[in-house]
């Protein structure tokens, strides 16, 4: 029985496993002894695609400068800092400015980039190359665990040409650090503006609340929460005075009553006194007539006569009123304190009537006053910002506050990206070696041989008593070596070949 060219896939004895069936490593020396030849056009083949890689591929150099975010020289507990974003922001929105358009096209033609690829492609297209070839990394505070706020970043820019990769990667880096200049500057001087044009805004509408707040205070002046009291004293001083100018009326009054009875007293008293003269000098001249000088009835009668011409003189001289003057100053006195009192009583109702606006007055000017407070605490506030911006920006304006700096010039590349040509033709060779590996193993296992005595025992579930050699044309080698062990056994009798080769199909 040939057990090498046994299949026993046709026939299975009774419970056969075909997922029981292993391969031994031994069996997988055998079949590399077989077959090591089949490797030998992958290897030759890898290593003629690995030649070829390297004779077409096309030389690119990278040229890489460091830019360090650096903190401001001012604290920030001083100065506050104008920048908003955050660098990684910051970096992203100026590199866009970078790869614009403009940016792009000025750089190709200044430094004469991709002739080749101009004849080959659109205008578009090479703007979209060149910004595949220009790179930005950044660099983490936290590396280990590759997060943390951003403290740096790369960038780079990959040529054919070392030199116009440098070149290139110097202007890029300058054009990196004028845009964030510009940006940072820009952003400082354009938060001074809006919190100054902010701070006029609301300047001029304190203002206009002042002119309000004088309007009400003109519209009820005397009704206001500061003249309330006053006003309340006033009101109580006019009527004091009303009281003093009604008795100083009635007062007046009773003065005319008086000098007018004591005007008729004095008219009837001068209308007697007349008579009595006449009548003492008619008896006067009657008594002469009879009588001597010296005669007692007439030294009495001229007695008489002289008392009535004192009495007559004592009397106001004929055509003056005194009394009718003074009757008629207290009547224009009169009238005067009545006119006063009308005008104090109108007053005290003015009073009155600005009392009663008090309430209204109150709650205008208490609208103004809180109004006008708000925006004076918003106002305080932005202008104190608007001074800490204002002093930001002449910090950014002075390269005093965080900006980029360049920690790495820009370096001249001196060996291409990518693999080493030795090391392209080993991953060659390696390929060719993995692929013949594979066709040895995948025509080993896919053709349902079984490899050796003991997958055949495993299979069988019985024990080998023995293993014949395989002597095919097809293994010169084997061949060879049965027919020098049964020389040997021949001549040697007591030579015994140990099972050294395993069954071939």
């Amino acid at each position: 029985m040939n057990t090498a060219s046994t299949d026993l896939r046709g026939a299975e004895p009774p419970g056969f496993d075909p997922d029981s069936i292993g391969i031994y490593p031994r069996e997988i020396l055998a079949m590399l002894r077989r077959r090591w030849r089949w490797m030998i056009a992958p290897i030759v083949l890898g290593l003629l695609a690995a030649g070829i890689a390297v004779a077409m591929r096309k030389s690119v150099y990278q040229s890489a400068a460091t830019l360090l975010i650096d903190s401001p020289q001012i604290p920030t507990s001083l100065v506050a800092s104008p920048l908003t974003d955050i660098a990684d922001e910051r970096i992203a929105k100026i590199r866009q400015q970078i790869v614009s358009r403009d940016s792009l096209a000025g750089l190709i033609r200044a430094n004469a980039l991709y002739p080749d690829k101009r004849e080959k492609m659109d205008f578009p297209g090479l703007l979209d190359v060149m910004r595949q070839d220009i790179g930005v990394d950044l660099v983490g505070a936290d590396q280990a665990r590759g997060g943390g706020s951003t403290i740096a970043f790369t960038l780079s820019f990959k040529y054919a040409d070392p030199l116009k990769a440098q070149a290139v990667t110097q202007q890029l880096t300058r054009m990196f650090l004028a845009e964030d200049k510009r940006f940072r500057t820009e952003q400082a001087s354009g938060t001074a503006s809006f919190l100054e044009n902010r701070s006029e805004e609301l300047r001029r509408q304190l203002r206009d609340l002042e002119d309000k707040r004088r309007s009400v205070e003109a519209h009820y002046a005397g009704a206001l929460p500061s003249s309330v009291a006053l006003s309340a004293q006033s009101s109580s001083a006019l009527r004091a005075e009303i009281s003093r100018t009604d008795a100083e009326t009635q007062g007046l009054v009773q003065q005319n009553s008086l000098l007018a009875a004591r005007q008729q007293e004095i008219g009837q008293a001068a209308s007697g006194g007349g008579d009595g003269l006449r009548r003492s000098e008619d008896r006067l001249a009657q008594l002469l007539a009879v009588h001597s000088d010296t005669f007692p009835d007439v030294i009495a009668a001229r007695a008489e006569v002289e008392r009535q011409k004192a009495l007559q003189s004592r009397l106001p001289p004929p055509g003056t009123n005194l009394i009718s003057t003074e009757i008629a100053a207290g009547r224009q006195r009169i009238a005067v304190l009545a006119h006063r009192r009308a005008e104090l009583v109108q007053t005290m109702a003015d009073l009155d009537q600005r009392a009663s606006q008090a309430p209204q007055a109150a709650y205008e000017l208490n609208m103004i006053e809180r109004e006008y407070d708000n925006i004076k605490r918003q106002y305080d506030s932005l202008r104190e910002k608007q001074l800490e911006a204002q002093v930001a920006a002449n910090l950014q304006s002075e390269d005093k506050g965080e900006r980029f700096t360049v920690v790495d010039q820009p370096s001249l590349p001196l060996q291409p990206l990518g693999a080493k040509p030795v090391m392209l033709l080993a991953a060659g060779m390696a390929g060719g070696a993995v692929i013949g590996l594979c066709m040895i193993f995948g025509f080993e296992l896919l053709s349902g041989t079984i490899h050796g005595p003991d997958t055949l025992a495993r299979t069988l579930k019985v024990p080998s008593f023995g293993v014949v050699p395989l002597v095919s044309g097809e293994d010169r080698f084997s061949g060879r070596m049965a027919r020098l062990t049964a020389a040997l056994r021949d001549y040697l009798p007591g030579f015994r070949h140990a099972p050294g080769k395993e069954l071939g199909r």
